[in-house]
């Protein structure tokens, strides 16, 4: 057979000739599955990286809420301005030892201690925005079947279990 013409040396046509093809076409299905993978794996770095400035933000408002306590700010005041109760701005300020008084105006304390409960307060959004989204994902990969519990487990950093339970109901239609 003349390997270019798909012919055979006698001139006739060759029952089975070689062509090639290129590379095999990928397999949608292992795609996709590549595809989740990722974006759990990205969404697994993110929540990390939110919940650790979502905790820095918290233990700063901690801090400020204590200090101001210690500078003589009334804790219904700080409460007001930090979103806080009360009795948990006084458990905040007796947790915290060896608070010096600063010198900072009350009112630029407070201030700041709003502006930090607005940050944290976003931050938390943010946070939870990206777990809802994390939910959805979870959902659908586990509707379409591309992975298994387990496999979504090791992939987002939660327990069979857990995404059982959080991804139940998610996703469907009602009517």
């Amino acid at each position: 057979m003349h390997p270019l013409s798909g012919r055979s040396r006698t001139g006739g046509e060759a029952p089975h000739a070689y062509r090639y093809q290129g590379p095999p076409k990928p397999d949608p299905a292992a795609a996709r599955t590549r595809e989740v993978l990722a974006l759990l794996a990205q969404q697994r770095r993110m929540l990390a990286l939110r919940s650790s400035r979502v905790r820095d933000l918290a233990n700063e408002l901690h801090e400020r809420v204590a200090q101001a306590v210690c500078d003589g700010a009334k804790a219904a005041a700080v409460a007001k301005a930090s979103g806080m109760l009360a009795t948990a701005v006084r458990s905040v300020a007796l947790a915290r030892e060896e608070l010096y008084p600063s010198g900072q105006g009350r009112a630029e304390q407070l201030r700041l201690i709003a502006e930090l409960a607005a940050d944290l307060a976003a931050a938390a959004d943010a946070r939870g925005a990206l777990e809802q989204k994390r939910t959805e994902v979870l959902a659908m990969a586990r509707k379409s079947r591309l992975l298994d519990d387990y496999q979504l487990a090791a992939a987002s950093g939660l327990k069979s279990d857990e995404i059982r339970k959080m991804t139940r109901g998610v996703g469907l239609r009602v009517a």
